[in-house]
């Protein structure tokens, strides 16, 4: 009987383990390979009627703007929009400030406005109103950490 017990503890043993062990690490090494070529899928910047497309001062950021055609006059309005860096979602961290001023009088919006940033680089403006009929500057800060740029564009108020 010890001659037949000292054969199953031969290399057969040592070739299973290392089978198995070749196994795990190979479907390990799978799983990190598919898990790094998942990449973030494009924003798609809205457009159409409604929509006021803008592009920042260095062009790193492009901006899609849900304004109204003609917006409405002493009343507030939330105005919505999507940030995109060449194609890309911005991080989530970064920070989104819209404003508006009318520079040939010399004074911006009566009331602050508030704007929070919304998932798939988008962000809101609430409160947002044009207490003067004319031609405003419309301004939005994107900042990326110590990255900062700035687009603007023009909207008439009826």
């Amino acid at each position: 009987m010890d001659s037949m017990h000292d054969q199953s503890d031969g290399p057969g043993w040592i070739i299973i383990i290392g089978v198995v062990i070749s196994l795990l690490v190979g479907m390990a090494m799978l799983m990190l390979m598919l898990a790094g070529c998942q990449s973030t899928p494009p924003v798609v910047l809205p457009s159409g009627p409604g929509w006021l497309q803008m592009r920042s001062a260095d062009g790193t950021y492009q901006i899609s703007l849900k304004i109204p055609d003609k917006p409405p006059l002493n009343q507030e309005i939330t105005v919505e929009g999507v940030v995109s860096r060449s194609g890309d979602p911005i991080a989530a961290e970064a920070e989104v400030h819209f404003d508006g001023g009318m520079p040939q009088h010399g004074h911006g919006l009566a009331v602050p406005v508030e704007t929070s940033r919304l998932p798939a680089s988008g962000f809101r403006a609430e409160g947002v109103r044009f207490h003067m009929s004319g031609r405003w500057l419309i301004t939005l800060d994107v900042r990326e950490g110590p990255h900062l740029e700035r687009a603007r564009a023009w909207v008439d108020i009826p």
